[in-house]
């Protein structure tokens, strides 16, 4: 199950990223400034392009599940089944821009200066100006596919069991969330784990579990994570652990001290992961600064007196 919750993060991840890219390309391409390498970005046939990585991994987590009944995955099924038509309906695009940006404008000069004429030239053309046709055509299809693709998105998210790296991939980047789906992040953790305190605290679960401690701190100083009351405590273990990290003992031991002081019910692996850290640091700064160690080799003991009652 978690190898299953990790690999739908990622297509979340590659979703809103491949949904921004395209509205980049129609802002773009209305302005006249498109490039080919923006376009490669969103699709292509390559590890490079999000349309690609998403396409691939979510035919390997959908469609490949064999475990669960047909009428548990008619969701997922949905959604895959969009994000291949995406694919797709992209590649035409791709394929239309390539001809119109690459061939259009050599062959309209060659025309102008008469060194390709006739019945060629001619049939070329037709060809030149269809794939614009298609290409112009392609975009506000997949414009519109995209937004409806992303709704079915949230009916599979909201289907699931909890999910902590789930909640990550989406509080990772607030900005980028909201822009695709067009809520503010704490109604759209909301609407998918019942809660926005719900939807923060399994991300900073996640975080803090797999050791993300300053990514998780940057989560817990937003305002509507504060607004959610999940913060209590937990901002000091994550600044003083992001802290020892980044080489920083005295900002390590400051925090922790106000994180210990504050006598939260934190999860016993916390305490046993900053018990560890303090003396680690006690020992590291021992001869330089004194006083600094045997404050956090105090901590230490204090965590480790605690996590034997």
């Amino acid at each position: 199950m978690e190898l299953r919750e990790r690999r739908l993060a990622q297509i979340v991840r590659d979703f809103m990223e491949a949904f921004v890219l395209a509205r980049t390309l129609g802002e773009d391409l209305r302005a006249g400034r498109l490039s080919f390498q923006t376009v490669t970005r969103l699709v292509g046939d390559a590890e490079d392009s999000a349309l690609y990585r998403l396409k691939e991994e979510c035919h390997a987590l959908f469609r490949l599940d064999v475990s669960r009944p047909r009428t548990e995955v008619q969701a997922e099924e949905l959604f895959d089944l969009a994000v291949g038509a995406l694919f797709h309906e992209t590649m035409k695009f791709r394929e239309g821009f390539y001809l119109t940006d690459r061939y259009g404008p050599r062959l309209q000069r060659m025309m102008a200066e008469g060194s390709a004429t006739g019945p060629l030239a001619e049939a070329f053309w037709r060809v030149v100006e269809a794939g614009r046709r298609r290409m112009l055509e392609s975009e506000v299809e997949a414009a519109v596919l995209f937004r409806e693709t992303r709704d079915q998105l949230l009916i599979v998210l909201r289907q699931l069991d909890v999910s902590g790296s789930v909640a990550r991939s989406l509080v990772e980047d607030p900005a980028r969330a909201e822009l695709v789906f067009d809520l503010p992040l704490g109604r759209l953790l909301a609407d998918i784990h019942g809660s926005a305190a719900s939807g923060y605290q399994l991300a900073i679960d996640s975080l803090i579990e797999n050791g993300h401690y300053a990514e998780a701190a940057a989560v817990l100083e937003h305002p509507d994570a504060r607004a959610a009351g999940i913060s209590d405590g937990a901002i000091d273990f994550a600044r003083g652990m992001a802290s020892y990290y980044a080489g920083d003992s005295f900002a390590a031991v400051e925090s922790l001290a106000r994180w210990v002081e504050s006598r939260v019910n934190a999860p016993a692996r916390w305490r046993q992961s900053a018990a560890k850290v303090l003396g680690a640091l006690a020992a590291s700064v021992e001869l330089t600064d004194a006083k600094l160690a045997k404050h956090a080799s105090a901590l230490a003991g204090e965590l480790s007196a605690a996590r034997a009652r």
